[in-house]
């Protein structure tokens, strides 16, 4: 009973800190800066980078899963890859993807090099999501689909989204909401144009760190920088409620 209450009461003063920080932002709205261009840039650049990385890191998984099997030191070499990107600062990120993609590969600031560089961004959260998802259901199901001639290829891309599609679904939402909130990794590779992309080798003006130019560079921008980082911020935690309500549309399936 005590711990019912606890809930309660934490999820009271959740809301109340919610409603409280956004609160602090309902001013006039002005948006005389941002372009339909930043918009769609922003989601092909995000949404790209989450759907490439996806397949990857979800093979990554399934061997830090135990579903599938390598031999020891590829998989602590893995899991040690994994842990290096989680703890590098994006700073360091947008930089190695300034010197790989934009300068080395010859991309220029464009879409293409900050979707590159939201990739290695997006590697070790996508991996440390779904190895949360396939190591129970490895557990659980692993060994039962065995006898069956069921392969860890099989179990890993056919029975395990079948039974957590809606959990495969928050991990891929987790991933965009970190790609939206991260600007340091993005700044250097992107370039600075609002105008409309016409390719994926166009340069492109991503919304949070069009919020940084707005609040730091631009003359009379601070106003449209709250209002698009209100905007930004009912939008993310439209994404941590949407999850919920998607998990349990598709339950009901």
């Amino acid at each position: 009973m005590f711990k019912i209450i606890a809930k309660r009461w934490l999820l009271w003063l959740y809301l109340l800190l919610t409603v409280s920080v956004l609160a602090t932002f309902f001013k006039p709205l002005e948006f005389e800066h941002t372009t339909a261009g930043i918009i769609v840039g922003t989601v092909i650049v995000t949404v790209g980078a989450v759907l490439i990385a996806a397949l990857p890191a979800y093979l990554i998984a399934g061997v830090m899963g135990g579903i599938i099997h390598l031999p020891s030191w590829l998989q602590s070499l893995t899991a040690v890859s994994v842990y290096i990107l989680a703890g590098m600062p994006s700073i360091i990120l947008g930089i190695i993807g300034f010197l790989l993609f934009v300068n080395a590969f010859g991309f220029g600031w464009s879409m293409l090099s900050a979707m590159l560089t939201l990739i290695m961004l997006l590697y070790p959260t996508l991996v440390t999501a779904f190895s949360q998802l396939l190591r129970p259901f490895n557990q659980r199901y692993g060994m039962a689909a065995k006898p069956f001639g069921v392969g860890p290829l099989e179990l890993l891309f056919r029975l395990s989204p079948a039974y957590q599609k809606g959990k495969v679904l928050d991990a891929l939402i987790l991933g965009w909401a970190t790609s939206l909130g991260d600007t340091a990794a993005v700044m250097l590779t992107c370039g600075a144009l609002t105008a409309f992309p016409e390719s994926i080798m166009d340069s492109v003006r991503l919304i949070n760190f069009h919020i940084f130019l707005l609040a730091m560079d631009i003359p009379g921008g601070m106003p449209e920088a709250r209002s698009l980082s209100l905007l930004l911020t009912i939008f993310l935690l439209f994404l941590f409620i949407a999850p919920r309500l998607a998990h349990r549309y598709l339950s009901e399936d």
